[in-house]
């Protein structure tokens, strides 16, 4: 049965109403011998409304067809919709007789003391009106929602911070460190691992050789890594001797397991803070430089973390012997936490996941791996039957093939595929109000338009009236002035002033540079 919250406007003059005695209602039981009923307050001035019982079922029955009121009586109109026999139904109707309270006046006692209840009735039908909405897939909200999705299965989709590589590096090679005489037993085997891991070059090897002592030359053994390797028709040593090896090795520089790394910013609580979730060692690396790849995931959840090539550039602390670190890709896969509309969708087609063989149940499956952003599905691309093409960003590859076995019809063919991506590089002039802090303003901008360029999903263009409403929902912002944008594929780039950014059916869009200048607006503008 529908639920009606009241507003409290009708509650208030519902409740002045009854009080003052200008409304009434009373129940009949309906008798088809019976012509008239007559009412117990008079005299009457209208019949609100008559319900009950017609033909088995609740009704409201209609003024001057069914019934009429003839003095202080109701009359049911021959040939109109009468009451069940034997049943009741309900006269609501006004009458002029007041009753003792009859100022309702604003700010008279009576109404300001019915208004404070009315307040409280009114949150008692808001509490009921959300209760009765939480049970509903199209009406539920925030936790309620979850709860009634949980029953089909389905959870919603947490935040995921974004992560990627970062770089840490030194232009120089590390201290060196002398290793004297570390002792190993020649058992036959080829080659020798040595204790340190980064060996510079062999100095001196020496064991005994025929029953005599010897100094071995190159020409018996080489160097690979940190392995000596014995050479064929080389000199060895005898079996079950020990050989003892002098080396050049360099200072191992580590980075610990949960290193901070972070983008510049003029105020710390505006920089993007990243954590290394494994340890890493410096390795020699092209044009004598040393470095090392490391995971790295951000602090903080959400697109907030997505950030360009080249913006993780700072070591709170740094670590001793590095000295520069950068993220050489983007890190843009971070992602917000699944929005009502979005897991309302994925609850709506949760039978259609269950029947398979479907382009919205592959959809819906594929939307339930942990880390996918976007899906884009394309039926016979080419005209070509048989064929679906998947485009998917984000979350585990092996899980996304997985899945895409499970879900897809037998005998069709399904194409995975990562979108390509295409990244935008914006610039502008933002004029500002007086006085506003330039430096916020650019910032804030900033991020208003990297927010909108994360948020596109594959095969949606860039528009270019939604960069400048990024912009101007900012506040402080006037106006935006030389804008342009830049979509970089493999090629040329495509400049663009005043025109959209198309993005292909394969393609997604990532923010890279946004260049903000600013200028204040003057006092005629």
């Amino acid at each position: 049965m529908p639920f009606k919250a009241k507003s409290y406007d009708q509650i208030t003059e519902d409740v002045l109403a009854r009080i003052t005695g200008l409304e009434a209602s009373e129940e009949f039981e309906f008798e088809g011998s019976r012509g008239a009923y007559r009412l117990a307050n008079s005299p009457v001035t209208k019949i609100i409304k008559i319900t009950g019982m017609s033909k088995r079922k609740m009704a409201e029955f209609s003024s001057a067809k069914d019934y009429r009121l003839s003095g202080n009586s109701v009359e049911w109109i021959a040939g109109g919709a009468r009451p069940d026999e034997g049943t009741k139904f309900t006269v609501t109707y006004r009458y002029a007789r007041p009753g003792g309270l009859t100022d309702t006046s604003a700010g008279s006692v009576l109404r300001t003391l019915v208004e404070g209840i009315s307040r409280e009735i009114e949150f008692l039908y808001e509490q009921l009106d959300a209760a009765y909405r939480a049970g509903f897939l199209e009406t539920a909200t925030g936790e309620a929602l979850e709860m009634t999705v949980s029953l089909l299965g389905i959870t919603r989709r947490a935040p995921r911070p974004s992560s990627g590589r970062v770089t840490f590096g030194r232009t120089s090679e590390p201290e060196k460190i002398e290793v004297s005489g570390e002792v190993h037993l020649y058992d036959g085997s080829e080659s020798y691992e040595l204790k340190n891991a980064l060996v510079k070059e062999i100095t001196k090897v020496e064991g005994i050789s025929g029953g005599q002592a010897t100094v071995f030359t190159t020409s018996d053994y080489s160097l690979s890594g940190r392995r000596l390797a014995w050479l064929p028709g080389g000199r060895k040593p005898d079996p079950r001797t020990v050989f003892k090896i002098d080396y050049t090795a360099f200072q191992q520089i580590k980075i610990p397991k949960n290193t901070k790394v972070s983008t510049f910013a003029t105020s710390p609580e505006d920089a993007k803070v990243f954590l290394t979730t494994e340890e890493g060692v410096l390795q020699p690396a092209e044009g004598g430089r040393w470095e090392c790849d490391v995971p790295v995931v951000c602090t903080v959840p959400g697109k907030k973390g997505n950030v360009p090539a080249g913006a993780i550039t700072i070591m709170p602390q740094p670590v001793i012997g590095v000295e520069y670190v950068i993220n050489k890709g983007d890190i843009s896969n971070g992602s917000e936490a699944e929005t009502d509309e979005e897991l309302r969708e994925r609850a709506r087609h949760a039978l259609e996941f269950a029947a398979k063989a479907t382009p919205s149940s592959l959809d819906s499956a594929l939307k339930s791996v942990k880390g996918v952003n976007s899906i884009l599905i394309d039926e016979m691309p080419g005209g070509v039957p048989g064929i679906v093409r998947v485009v998917v960003d984000g979350g585990d590859e092996a899980e996304i093939r997985k899945v895409i076995d499970e879900t897809r019809a037998a005998g069709i063919k399904v194409e995975f595929l990562r979108p390509k991506v295409v990244h935008i590089d914006v610039s502008m002039t933002a004029i500002i109000e007086a006085p506003t802090d330039p430096g916020k303003v650019i910032r804030d901008v900033e991020a208003s338009v990297r927010g909108y360029i994360s948020s596109l999903k594959i095969a949606e263009d860039v528009l270019y009236s939604k960069i400048i409403a990024s912009c101007l929902a900012v506040d402080g912002v006037w106006d935006v002035r030389d804008l342009k944008l830049a979509a970089y594929r493999t090629g040329e780039p495509l400049l663009s002033r005043g025109e959209n950014i198309r993005i292909e059916t394969d393609e997604r869009a990532i923010p890279r540079n946004v260049s903000v200048t600013f200028g204040v607006r003057e006092k005629y503008e």
